[in-house]
């Protein structure tokens, strides 16, 4: 019976050319959403047409931009003269995440990157990140790079965002990870209860096609519509975790015109946001959950795994508001949470010394 299955599938393998089996192969889909930025659009876009992983598709999703960018935009993508750029404009402004889906409705790459219109690619973004997805070792829903960051119009300012390899250093591990990127493609996996934030931004990700999908709906919440980043890769993390790549993949540009990062970087430690910038990350990790289990991700996730996704990222209290339409999944998911908190080791006390 083995013997039987095995020519099965070998006859059902000479039905594929060879090409469907190499890398070189694969299309990648890259969404560039703009809303007024086609001062900066083209540079982004160039970086794209030099990529040593020639097979994507670009498309470039205008979120109803003044006319007089929309022209622009217009202007760069013709001047391109290349078939792999699509520009689709959309009748009124839906924000930033609203915007990706959109672009994914009109792609069809497995794996879909994100570029920012003011940022930049390496001529090996496309290669290593698809590299990293198809390791041997394993698979995630979200790949990620370390991101430089550059003043636009001006000079490097940085090789490091995340920071990894000082951290790494520090715990004596660098070696272990830079030998896993030399024979793997990737530095380190980050399983799905890992909570902190440990990405750069939007241009540094690289997404499973079928995660983004599971992440779709109808509508964003307003504080959302921004955020596509942390919309985007929070939601497939949690659905399987990160591979993370300790290599200067992508540049970050710093201008005056950009609404969240700060045009002064001057060190690791600062404050990278605008300062009147809304943190909303707990905000957005219970609704891309809520997306999540609406979406039906059970039928592709076990509850146990689901379970210590869950119990790692929220309260007790906040659980049962992600489960309430779900009794059946919260009886037998809230009590194993509750017996978890319970079991916690009690949070250490601190004696004042006495003045």
């Amino acid at each position: 019976m083995i013997f039987y299955e095995h020519r099965i599938l070998e006859t059902n393998l000479t039905n594929f050319s060879q090409t469907a089996l190499d890398a070189k192969q694969v299309l990648v889909t890259i969404i560039v959403t703009h809303y007024d930025y086609s001062n900066f659009v083209e540079n982004a876009l160039r970086s794209l047409v030099a990529q040593s992983h020639t097979h994507f598709e670009c498309v470039v999703v205008d979120d109803h931009s003044a006319p007089h960018h929309v022209q622009k935009l217009r202007q760069v993508i013709a001047g391109l003269a290349d078939s792999r750029f699509k520009l689709v404009e959309l009748p009124e402004n839906k924000g930033q995440t609203n915007a990706v889906f959109e672009g994914l409705k009109h792609s069809a790459g497995e794996f879909v990157s994100l570029l920012d219109p003011d940022d930049l690619y390496e001529t090996q973004f496309l290669e290593k990140m698809l590299k990293c997805h198809l390791n041997p070792c394993v698979y995630a829903p979200v790949a990620a790079c370390e991101m430089g960051v550059f003043r636009v119009g001006g000079a490097i300012l940085s090789k490091a965002y995340v920071g990894f390899k000082r951290d790494a250093v520090v715990a004596g591990e660098l070696p272990k990870y830079e030998a896993s990127l030399y024979d793997f493609g990737f530095s380190k996996y980050y399983p799905p209860e890992i909570t902190e934030w440990i990405w750069a931004t939007t241009s540094s990700l690289m997404f499973r096609r079928d995660a983004l999908e599971i992440l779709r709906r109808e509508a964003y919440m307003p504080s959302i519509n921004i955020c596509a980043d942390t919309y985007c890769v929070f939601g497939a993390h949690l659905m399987g975790g990160t591979l993370f790549i300790d290599e200067v993949l992508s540049w970050r540009g710093i201008h005056s015109a950009n609404a969240v990062e700060s045009d002064k970087h001057f060190s690791s430690y600062q404050k990278r946001h605008q300062l009147e910038f809304l943190d909303t990350t707990l905000t957005i990790k219970l609704f891309v959950m809520k997306t999540i289990l609406e979406n039906d991700c059970l039928m592709h996730l076990k509850p146990d795994r689901l379970l210590s996704t869950l119990v790692s990222h929220f309260s007790v209290n906040q659980l049962e508001g992600l489960l309430a339409d779900k009794p059946a999944l919260a009886t037998k998911l809230l009590a194993q949470a509750w017996t978890l908190e319970r079991s916690a080791p009690p949070a250490p006390t601190v004696t004042k010394p006495t003045l």
